[in-house]
């Protein structure tokens, strides 16, 4: 990566009417990076996707491509492509003239095109597609086809606007997997959307979380998850038992007990201990371990195959757990005692 940001937004607000859907947006984005935004419906995260492809004006702030300000440009002048949720192909073209359609806009001559054309074709994987029509084509089949109509065009940015949203699950998995593919193998810049955090989490180099277009956090997606910068973005990003308690230190160890003196564990906290905090435990943080002396109640089993969410009270406290080997443990039921193993190094929310 370059140390100059191929894209940077600054100070990015906007507005519909008298109601703001972005504020004070600060974003440098390098060159090969693969940035996603994420966030709650109505969180503005594809409004800044077309505040940056130029299909929405900002009501303040600047975008920069390439250290040059874009913000009176048109999108087709912006050096960026944009990839819309339903593809935008044109149903009466054959893929080779979709593909060539923004070529031709832009004047590039019949050989050049050809070329162009052929190259990206191979690199979506879709040579010899060239003379079908998109209701010929499969759902991740038009999704290549509307990215290579964008990489014919050599875009500084790629822009992907919940590209895998119409697609069905497994499909998902393999598509996600050929862009971040084409990511690394052609060293593009992307900008991605998406409302599914399982996605950004395997995709992206970093994460940009939006509520209420505010940025909550803008981090590796490890940091996210393991270290989320308020309640919000743990309780968004993956699944969270938050706890609220007080920490007392006995000697060389230290205790987090929960409210109305419930449930009481040693800990190991990264920097100076407080009084008092929100601790954060992943489902998958906690084991059921039969030597355990924290037991509980279960009061509900979920099975998704691969693992079992239990639900589970113990000491005042309402929890779930992920066992992820289920197959070499008996099922839980409603009823049954549980007894868990806790993990030592926790995460603190910081104060907000």
């Amino acid at each position: 990566m370059s140390e100059q940001p191929i894209l940077q937004l600054k100070k990015i607000e906007k507005s519909f009417g008298e109601t703001a859907v972005l504020r004070n947006i600060t974003l440098d984005v390098q060159e090969g990076e693969l940035v996603t935004f994420i966030g709650p419906s109505g969180s503005g995260k594809t409004t800044l996707l077309r505040v940056v492809g130029g299909f929405h004006q900002q009501t303040g702030g600047t975008v920069l491509l390439g250290g040059q300000t874009i913000d009176v440009l048109p999108p087709e002048k912006r050096s960026t492509g944009m990839v819309f949720q339903n593809y935008a192909l044109f149903p009466h073209m054959t893929v080779y003239e979709n593909v060539e359609y923004g070529l031709k806009i832009q004047t590039v001559g019949k050989v050049e095109r050809n070329q162009r054309i052929k190259e990206a074709l191979q690199q979506v994987q879709l040579d010899g597609y060239e003379n079908r029509k998109p209701s010929e084509l499969s759902g991740g089949q038009q999704q290549r086809v509307a990215i290579a109509r964008c990489l014919v065009l050599k875009p500084k940015v790629l822009l992907l606007d919940e590209p895998l949203s119409n697609l069905d699950a497994n499909l998902r998995v393999v598509m996600r997997d050929e862009i971040r593919r084409l990511k690394e193998e052609l060293n593009l810049t992307i900008v991605f959307v998406t409302h599914d955090q399982e996605e950004a989490l395997s995709i992206s180099d970093r994460i940009l979380v939006l509520k209420d277009g505010i940025v909550q956090q803008l981090e590796t997606p490890s940091i996210v998850y393991q270290r989320p910068a308020n309640e919000f973005v743990a309780k968004f990003v993956g699944h969270a038992n938050l706890l609220e308690g007080t920490f007392t230190v006995e000697g060389e160890e230290t205790y987090f007990q929960t409210k109305g003196n419930g449930l009481r564990f040693p800990v190991e906290i990264e920097g100076p201990v407080s009084e008092s905090g929100t601790i954060l435990l992943r489902p998958e943080m906690m084991n059921r371990d039969s030597a355990s002396p924290y037991q509980g109640t279960v009061d509900k089993t979920v099975y998704h195959g691969n693992y079992v969410r239990y639900y589970f009270s113990m000491d005042g406290e309402s929890l779930f757990l992920d066992d992820n080997n289920p197959f070499h443990t008996n099922l839980l039921q409603k009823g049954d005692q549980i007894n868990v193993a806790f993990p030592r190094r926790l995460h603190v929310l910081p104060n907000t």
